[in-house]
């Protein structure tokens, strides 16, 4: 390999295991594997050895893949309950159910969901559950809902399962070494929360010390990402950078007791126990990597180069781990330290010999590095950008080793007996200084881009924008930085010009499971029409906001109104169980009172929940062109009333597999698309 590749010789040895594992993805035979690792062996004894490894190395990370790709669910498990042991992996609670990742022999990684918070279920429990698992699919009624089948796929998750309390038990605990420093996390987060500490000043020292950040604030989420500060609850290289510092501290006498390998050696296995104990995050196992690989060039005295142990660092993950790829917490800290490596000291206008004003300018130009490479991931993935993250980033990442570190002097005080609090005080006068600089970067006028939604290939031209400018920067060549100027001005065109053009209506009929529901959309304006009681309005909307936030945003919605019993609008009128929806009469029966002939012939009745009367005298009753039955009805029920309106030869349409558009009756869900 020539220059500058012949400096990161892993690089593109990192690169063909990608592109291995991309290629697994798609269902080729198997004798394409032979003929790569056939040619590889061919072309590196003649000669060309670069090739021969990148070939290899591609046939490697696709047969990677395909061993350690999650296997879809036999027909055996999903027919029928069966009794299964598993060891938990993870849990996690909502306000009404709790949700456990358990890995079961034999099976997999699953996630099962019991309504009851009791027995008290840790990570590293062996517990046993009687249950149907089904395989986890879309039940999509918007377009533009989240992907939960590729989610779990990417988690590794092959099934889930709806777990009675009374069908499952505690059997034994993981004693071994590994989920003995796993459950480290939990009696460190005890101790801080036992601790005096103000609980805002707790939950973020909680999720940047152990990674749970399971208690934080919603509110405090959302001021963290308006600033350009999300990054920072999610623990990554500067964290365990901190906790290096703090070890390093801790161990300083091993350097006077002329120790200095034994203190590199204990930093390295803490630094492990570190990563074991905070779940092995991409972010924090690629940074202790990283920190191991330096630290053992230290004792072996050799020179060390950041770009090669990231890359070392991607290839060690990738090979336990190869759906890692599609994590985004992988693609962002691989990219925003690359990014770093390649642009800080660039970016940097300051002169090193100058060293405080030098230091200080570090952390902006790191700042703006790290977010020229992972900016449109972020936009990307979570659809905003933060326009003043340079404010809160230089003050905070200044600030937040004083308080890391005396949140680890907390938690070893706490362990020892100690109650000290004065610390207690100090840290959260420290967080306090935090929050006001978050608070303010979050409050500045346009803070923060909300709505954004573009194609994943939008990151081709992007990221050739910003290698053309790594060029210009590099050789200060005038092509450079007209290629530059050039392609991220195509970047911004392509993303406004190809942006999708919305019919101004539409309409959907959800399938919930306890009530009916209908949405309507009339240009930027929603319309919610619920059968659920009035004291669950409230929480309907806000659910549909979140499950609907997609489909919102992108059409650029930003009203939800829900229909009350008189209501009119040009889309959707509604007098008591009267709706006239895109001119079309449905009549809302959800109860057996009150049902009578009405003046008009309705198109459709919609038989709902609170029904359990005769289909048939309905029908000769209001007399509707259609009867559709809600999803919210008992299926037993539902197939009763469908059969016997089939065998009567009634039109009827049910809302169990499929969705209502206008203009086109009823729509498979899996071919859901514009409608008006």
């Amino acid at each position: 390999m020539k220059p500058p590749i012949s400096y990161v010789p892993l690089l593109p040895i990192l690169v063909s295991f990608i592109v291995g594992i991309i290629i697994s993805a798609y269902d080729f035979s198997a004798m394409w594997v032979i003929a790569v690792i056939a040619i590889a062996v061919a072309t590196f004894f003649r000669g060309y050895a670069t090739i021969g490894i990148c070939l290899a190395s591609l046939a490697i990370g696709w047969i990677d893949f395909s061993i350690q790709a999650p296997k879809p669910l036999s027909e055996t498990f999903i027919n029928a309950p069966h009794t299964h042991t598993a060891i938990v992996q993870s849990t996690a609670e909502s306000e009404t159910s709790r949700h456990l990742i358990v890995e079961i022999e034999g099976i997999g990684r699953c996630r099962v969901t019991s309504p009851s918070f009791f027995p008290i279920i840790e990570a590293g429990d062996i517990i046993t559950f009687t249950s149907t698992l089904s395989t986890p699919k879309n039940q999509h009624d918007l377009p533009d809902e989240w992907d939960l089948e590729s989610f779990m796929y990417h988690q590794g998750i092959v099934g889930t399962a709806y777990i009675q309390p009374e069908n499952l038990a505690i059997t034994g605990h993981d004693s071994s070494l590994i989920w003995r420093i796993k459950r480290l996390q939990t009696h460190v987060v005890s101790l801080i929360g036992a601790s005096q500490l103000d609980s805002p000043t707790c939950e973020f020292l909680i999720a940047t010390i152990t990674g749970d950040d399971s208690l934080l604030a919603p509110e405090n989420r959302k001021e963290f990402a308006s600033a350009g500060l999300a990054h920072i609850l999610a623990l990554s290289g500067l964290h365990v950078g901190i906790i290096a510092i703090v070890i390093s501290i801790i161990l300083f006498p091993l350097t006077l007791l002329q120790q200095r390998n034994a203190r590199i050696i204990i930093t390295i296995i803490l630094l492990w126990v570190y990563a074991i104990a905070t779940g092995l995050s991409p972010s924090v196992t690629r940074a202790v990597i990283m920190a191991s690989i330096y630290f053992l060039g230290t004792i072996l005295q050799r020179r060390h180069s950041s770009m090669n142990a990231m890359c070392c660092a991607a290839l060690l993950i990738l090979l336990f781990d190869p759906m890692a790829i599609y994590s985004v917490g992988f693609q962002l800290t691989f990219i925003a330290v690359a990014s770093i490596l390649l642009f800080a000291n660039r970016l940097n206008p300051i002169n090193p010999r100058r060293k405080i004003l030098h230091y200080i300018f570090s952390l902006a130009s790191l700042s703006c590095a790290a977010m020229l490479g992972t900016g449109i991931i972020v936009a990307y993935y979570f659809h905003n950008f933060p326009i003043y993250f340079i404010i809160g980033n230089i003050f905070v990442i200044m600030i937040l080793p004083f308080l890391m570190g005396g949140g680890a002097l907390l938690v070893i005080l706490a362990a020892l007996g100690c109650d000290p609090l004065w610390l207690c005080d100090t840290l959260n006068w420290i967080y306090n200084i935090i929050a006001v600089i978050t608070k303010f970067s979050a409050t500045l006028p346009g803070a923060e881009i909300t709505g954004i939604y573009f194609p994943a290939w939008i990151m081709i031209p992007y990221y050739a924008a910003i290698a053309s400018l790594l060029l210009a920067l590099i050789y200060r060549r005038l092509f450079w930085v007209l290629s530059f100027l050039i392609l991220a001005t195509s970047t911004i065109a392509f993303h406004y010009a190809i942006k999708p053009q919305y019919h101004n209506q539409e309409y959907f009929f959800p399938r919930n499971t306890y009530h009916t529901d209908i949405i309507a959309r009339d240009t930027t304006t929603m319309y919610l029409f619920t059968s659920a009681p009035m004291h669950q309005y409230n929480e309907i909307i806000e659910l549909s906001k979140t499950r609907y936030r997609d489909y919102m945003a992108r059409r650029d919605v930003d009203t939800l109104i829900l229909v009350t019993d008189t209501f009119k609008s040009d889309l959707i009128a509604r007098y008591g169980r009267n709706i006239v929806l895109a001119g079309q009469h449905y009549i809302i029966i959800d109860d057996n009172n009150d049902i009578y002939t009405p003046s008009s012939r309705p198109n459709y009745a919609l038989v709902c929940r609170g029904f359990r009367g005769d289909i048939l005298e309905l029908y000769d009753t209001i007399k509707p062109d259609t009867i559709i039955l809600s999803n919210d009805l008992h299926p037993k029920r539902r197939n009763r009333y469908h059969n016997e309106c089939e065998v009567a030869g009634i039109p009827v349409l049910s809302i169990q597999k499929k969705t209502i558009a206008p203009k086109s009756g009823f729509i498979d869900i899996d071919n859901i698309g514009d409608f008006m």
